[in-house]
Order: C-alpha cells, then sequence, then structure tokens
C-alpha cells in the first residue's frame, strides 16, 4: 500500500493525522512520517506490516501515539506551511484584476448556501407532502440517496470555504493585515 492509505489507517491510533493530511500538499511527506514512525516502533520492514503489528499489539499502539505527539510540532509544521501557501493564494486571487479569479470563491460560498437551503428543503418537502399531503410514504425511502448526493456535493466545497473562511477571520479580527476586502 502507498504510504498515505497506511497513514489513514494509522490514524485509527492517532486521529491527528487526518488533520495534518487532510487538503495538503504536502501529505505524501505527513504520510511518510507517520508511517516512518510507526515501522520505528514496531521494528517491521514496511508500513503494512508496522500497521498489522500495531493493530494486534495495544502496548505498540501507546508507544506509536506517544512518538507521533512527540514529533507532533513536526506533522504541524508541515500543515502550517500548506496553510500559509494557501493563504497567498488566496491573496493573489483577490487583488486580481479579472473578475474570475477574484470571484470565484465567493461564488462557490454562495453555491454551497444554496445547496444546505436545497437539502433542507428537500427533506421538509418530502415529509410535509407524506404528513399533510397524502403522498405516497415510498418517497422518504429515497430522501437518503437525494441528500445524501447533494451532501457529496457540499463536501466538495466544503474544504475551499473552511480555508477562506479561516483566513478571511484572521484578516478581520487583524487589522494590521493589509486588505481592501474586510466587509
Amino acid at each position: 500500500m502507498d504510504p498515505i492509505t497506511i497513514a489513514m489507517g494509522l490514524s485509527q491510533f492517532v486521529p491527528q493525522i487526518v488533520k495534518w493530511i487532510s487538503g495538503s500538499d504536502k501529505a505524501a511527506q505527513v504520510a511518510q512520517k507517520a508511517v516512518d514512525i510507526a515501522k520505528t516502533v514496531t521494528g517491521q520492514p514496511d508500513g503494512d506490516g508496522a500497521l498489522k503489528a500495531l493493530q494486534a499489539d495495544p502496548n505498540l499502539v501507546l508507544k506509536y501515539r506517544e512518538a507521533v505527539l512527540d514529533q507532533e510540532l513536526d506533522f504541524e509544521k508541515l500543515a502550517v506551511a500548506n496553510a500559509a501557501d494557501i493563504n497567498k493564494t488566496m491573496q493573489a486571487e483577490a487583488a486580481s484584476d479579472h473578475w474570475p479569479t477574484y470571484s470565484w470563491r465567493p461564488f462557490i460560498g454562495f453555491c454551497f448556501g444554496l445547496m444546505a437551503l436545497i437539502a433542507g428543503g428537500t427533506s421538509a418537502v418530502c415529509y410535509i407532502g407524506v404528513m399533510f399531503f397524502h403522498v405516497d410514504g415510498k418517497v422518504l425511502a429515497e430522501l437518503p440517496a437525494l441528500v445524501g448526493s447533494e451532501a457529496a456535493v457540499m463536501a466538495t466545497m466544503a474544504p475551499v470555504l473552511g480555508v477562506a473562511s479561516w483566513f478571511r477571520g484572521k484578516m478581520q479580527a487583524n487589522p494590521n493585515l493589509p486588505t481592501d476586502n474586510r466587509g
């Protein structure tokens, strides 16, 4: 297996690994570091063996957790470096003279809000129809698929909005950061 897949398996022991890997262009480095620590702790020559050894021995899990937490600062530095790169990209987009470049993140934000309203409305309309307008109850059997597909679309937009919102909040909270869009 590749390091990212193994690292995701290792996250059952140290959930922070998912945070450090998620949305990071340094995900491969984070994953490899997590796998290397597991190999060192377990004495296994490869990541698959290390994962299996950890799954079999709770004492090794404790040692692995301690080893990862000892390296937590290094993991955080990798994650912060990625956030700084994203911040630079977002600042360049906001300063752009081309409307498609500076408007796509707000557009995604509005689409996300609209999708959330549609998801809630879908559920409400289905239940109200069954309860008050004698619509066939079979419609409720289709509701999980409808809402699930809407949630999948929302899940693709959420990372973009999360990063954008976090940096925008930092800009609004710190008057020393230069920006022209504190609105």
